[in-house]
């Protein structure tokens, strides 16, 4: 939840404190792990049969059973309202304009749904805690908890399935609270390329929307570490890719998505291709398709075949690789 809102997934020193039951946990149960087959399959044929009261094993040395079990409750309230506490804090500090953003909605909406469902289990999971305390016989505590079981395991598999069908949930809000702002004009574009495509080399603060994610300082940071690239062409290698870039460059995979999508208003491949596509038209017109078939060409480019070189051609001028030859000549 924190990572989220901070976009910033390292652990502080208190944040050992975390683990500290665990290892309490853990240690109380190590003799346990140690213990004779016999003693094992005891407590394995307990749980199997009508009445799992656990206590009288004292499975773990150091907390005793009931307590363990207590304590399982109380944690989950613990973190229940420490979520809730991270996002009202988070919302009263939050610069406003940025709730304006559809990622910022779309996140923020998610983790209120997040956190109710955290809510919800938590009620459930007292409720059947409670049936436990109060029957021994398996049969009767299936019975009566039946619902909040059934009904926290529907909860569980919608949380999954609602990050596998919304991607987006798990970029974290994209501000840049690690980077130092680099001060400076954007450096103009030094490659030759149609003028009639120049704009996907264009970093103009026009193209913006206002208001955004980022400041304009970490935007000019990341639009002059993309014309670094441009210059030094490497859009043209095949491997040429987000994660490639965004290693380079040392900035989140996340925020470059976001910066494509939410301010360029394209998807990094189309970038990429119409550049791509640029240096295949320039090519073309100084009479190399002589010397070079038009999939060495597309290859030339970072194409990794011809009919992906074909369609994005197309894309970007209307024409096949073919139809513009034809064309200007």
């Amino acid at each position: 939840m924190r990572s989220i809102l901070k976009d910033n997934s390292k652990l502080n020193t208190t944040d050992y404190l975390h683990f500290a039951l665990f290892i309490i946990s853990f240690v109380g149960y190590l003799p346990y792990f140690f213990s004779s087959w016999d003693y094992k399959l005891n407590i394995a044929q307990n749980i199997c049969s009508e009445n799992w009261d656990m206590a009288a094993f004292h499975i773990n040395k150091i907390i005793p059973h009931k307590i363990d079990q207590g304590l399982n409750v109380l944690q989950t309230y613990f973190y229940a309202v420490n979520l809730w506490y991270l996002l009202w804090h988070h919302k009263k500090v939050a610069f406003n304009p940025i709730v304006t953003t559809a990622q910022y909605k779309l996140i923020r909406n998610w983790l209120y749904i997040f956190i109710g469902l955290v809510t919800i289990i938590t009620l459930n999971f007292t409720v059947a805690m409670a049936n436990m305390w109060l029957y021994d016989d398996k049969s009767v505590f299936l019975n009566r908890a039946s619902g909040a079981l059934l009904f926290a395991s529907i909860i569980y598999i919608g949380m999954n399935m609602a990050v596998m069908f919304f991607p987006h949930i798990m970029y974290g809000l994209p501000i840049e609270n690690q980077y130092q702002p680099i001060k400076g004009a954007i450096p103009s574009n030094t490659i030759s390329i149609e003028e009639k495509y120049s704009d996907v080399t264009d970093f103009s603060s026009e193209k913006k929307k206002e208001p955004e994610l980022f400041s304009s300082e970490y935007i000019e940071k990341i639009e002059t570490h993309l014309q670094e690239r441009i210059e030094k062409q490497k859009y043209l290698e095949t491997n040429c890719g987000l994660s490639k870039i965004s290693d380079e460059i040392g900035i989140p995979a996340h925020h470059l998505t976001y910066y494509f999508n939410g301010i360029k208003k394209q998807s990094f491949s189309d970038w990429r291709n119409q550049l791509r596509v640029a240096y295949a038209i320039g090519i073309l017109n100084q009479g190399n398709a002589n010397q070079l078939t038009l999939e060495a060409i597309g290859l030339k480019v970072g194409f990794k075949s011809n009919s992906t070189f074909i369609r994005s051609f197309k894309n970007v001028t209307g024409k096949t690789p073919s139809d513009y030859l034809v064309s200007t000549s």
